[in-house]
């Protein structure tokens, strides 16, 4: 008896699997990041859906802050980034003056922070800064930089918002 050839079905199934997935990562892009995270609860196939359409999302990022800690107290200079498809924490470079109370926000795929409180505990005095910083690249890749400071003076407990240029 000749040897049956299962090639054409077994294509036949590898790719219908993987229309799965694809059909999934489109149900979780519609879901929102909430609706996406409890699709995981449905089957394997919808997890590995949810997880590739939210490996796409930028990601939040926390800058800066005041650590109330009693072995070193005042800002802080840390960087974090939450990777929303595994809901893990990542160091991303620190910034180059410490500072909470700032500014940040995103302008063309670069993150930038602006003034802030600076100072610290050493310093025994906390002072406005108009100091920005911003930080080129990828995520985790290069460090961030001081760019000329704010003409409007120096600044704290401000909001910033991106704006998107092709509508403003």
């Amino acid at each position: 008896m000749a040897p049956i050839d299962h090639s054409a079905a077994n294509a036949w199934v590898v790719q219908h699997v993987l229309a799965l997935v694809e059909i999934w990562t489109l149900v979780a892009q519609h879901s929102g990041f909430v609706g996406a995270w409890r699709l995981t609860a449905v089957c394997r196939t919808a997890r590995a859906g949810v997880k590739e359409w939210l490996g796409t999302l930028p990601g939040w990022v926390v800058t800066g802050g005041f650590n109330l800690s009693n072995q070193s107290p005042g800002a802080v200079s840390e960087v974090w980034r939450l990777n929303l498809a595994t809901l893990q924490w990542g160091p991303m470079p620190a910034l180059v003056t410490a500072r909470y109370g700032h500014a940040c926000c995103t302008v063309r795929g670069a993150l930038v922070v602006l003034g802030g409180l600076i100072g610290g505990v050493d310093d025994e005095e906390y002072r406005k800064t108009s100091s920005v910083e911003i930080l080129l690249g990828g995520v985790g890749d290069g460090v961030f930089t001081s760019l000329p400071p704010l003409s409007c003076g120096s600044t704290d407990g401000a909001v910033a918002i991106a704006v998107e240029e092709s509508t403003s």
